[in-house]
């Protein structure tokens, strides 16, 4: 009778959580998208470590420069695909990207230690989402190990630039890779007992606004872009805030919850290139992130979006230039479909209780999947503390109930005929 493999990952859980820390040590930064190379090194010897056959997709330069900004085209972008081939008709892909945010403000603990305090591990991407990568790793190696044999063949992904909206990351691979997976499971997006289904989408654009700049001790020759971009925000923002109101722009996820479309105003903003304490500015710019429910649709959005802000321009006499930085469109899947169903008897089956479906408020990497390719997907992964934030942490419990329910999906999963969406 062979071992369990969830057994394993319990006595095995001082090797989870230094492995965990090795990797967040390896500052995957993005922007600009710094030590790609070192991890997905570092990630292709454990999976050959374990046994797993390797390919790596790595973005041609050309392709790069035109998606990424002056800085981050020179810097490789990898995909790196793990395959246990065990003779199954169909492949399941767990998918994680490693790219982590900036860190910023003051830490406790080094947002790159990696460390262990307590039951809880620290360090960005802890809970975005090298945690959820490392849960995955360890469920196949802990099927492996314990001569688990599941009844699909099995790929780990390790993907870039996830957040900043991966196109060059899972975007490149369900393009580029030879034999796409029949099913996928995205490593977060849900999480405890909440399995996501679907998440909001993404608009966000830069708008510059256009003055004439000049030295400060002469204002009449100038008109500050800085003061332009005051009155033009002022008159967009109550708009845009009655916009989004709208009741039929809501969605309501099978778990109850109600998503509501949001907007943020200046997530980044600043002068031009020429700026200095007594120049008056030319230019300033700033952002905005607007977030869609799946009721929504991108063109019909970032059309309405730019129809605002121009209007707005006109309304206050500016010039204005609108740059498209993200667009993604929102996705929700069938609840009632095999991979869900079974993800769900993974989760009880593992925590107990009654799993829910729901729908990101951010955005994941699903609609690559789902919409691209048409391919069923469900996104959960471990359950993290202040994501995108100081002291970015997850317990050590959760990376390990996690990579229990990966492993007892794995190793339940029987592929049915796919019911309708």
């Amino acid at each position: 009778m062979n071992a369990d493999a969830e057994a394993w990952l319990a006595e095995h859980e001082g090797e989870l959580c230094a492995f965990l820390g090795e990797i967040v040590r390896i500052p995957t930064v993005n922007p600009p998208g710094e030590h790609y190379t070192d991890l997905v090194e570092r990630l292709e010897a454990k999976l050959r470590e374990i046994g797993l056959s390797t390919e790596i997709l790595t973005v041609p330069h050309d392709r790069a420069v035109g998606v990424l900004p002056p800085g981050s085209a020179d810097l490789p972008r990898h995909n790196l695909v793990g395959r246990w081939e065990v003779g199954g008709e169909k492949t399941v892909q767990l998918n994680s990207h490693y790219d982590v945010v900036p860190a910023a403000g003051r830490w406790k603990h080094g947002p790159f230690s990696g460390e262990r305090d307590g039951e809880w591990i620290f360090g960005r991407g802890t809970a975005d989402m090298k945690g959820s990568l490392v849960a995955s790793l360890f469920a196949v190696e802990a099927l492996r190990r314990t001569g688990t044999v599941p009844r699909v063949n099995v790929e780990l992904a390790f993907v870039a630039d996830e957040e900043i909206g991966g196109e060059l990351g899972t975007g490149y691979l369900v393009t580029h890779q030879g034999k796409t997976p029949d099913f996928a499971i995205v490593c977060e997006g849900g999480a405890a007992g909440k399995i996501g289904i679907g998440h909001n989408g993404i608009v966000q654009l830069e708008v510059t606004v256009l003055g004439k700049g000049g030295h400060s001790a002469y204002p009449s020759r100038t008109v500050n872009a800085f003061e332009q971009m005051i009155a033009l925000v002022s008159r967009l923002e109550p708009e845009l805030k009655q916009t989004i109101a709208d009741p039929r722009r809501r969605f309501a996820t099978p778990s109850g919850e109600d998503l509501e479309p949001v907007v943020n105003l200046g997530g980044v903003f600043g002068p031009g290139k020429a700026a200095k304490v007594n120049i008056i500015p030319g230019e300033a710019f700033f952002t905005i992130d607007r977030r869609l429910t799946p009721v929504e649709r991108v063109p019909s959005v970032e059309q309405e979006l730019r129809q605002m802000v121009q209007s707005a321009a006109s309304k206050s006499r500016v010039g204005i230039r609108v740059r498209t930085i993200q667009a993604t469109a929102p996705c929700a899947l069938s609840p009632r479909a095999s991979l869900p169903q079974a993800f769900r008897r993974a989760v009880e089956g593992v925590r107990g209780g009654r799993a829910r479906f729901t729908v990101n408020r951010g955005a994941t990497d699903m609609h690559y999947y789902a919409r691209k390719r048409g391919i069923d997907t469900v996104g959960y992964g471990v359950d993290g503390k202040n994501i995108h934030a100081v002291e970015e942490r997850i317990p050590v419990k959760d990376l390990v109930t996690t990579a229990r329910v990966y492993a007892r999906f794995l190793r339940d999963f029987t592929p049915e005929a796919r019911k309708g969406r």
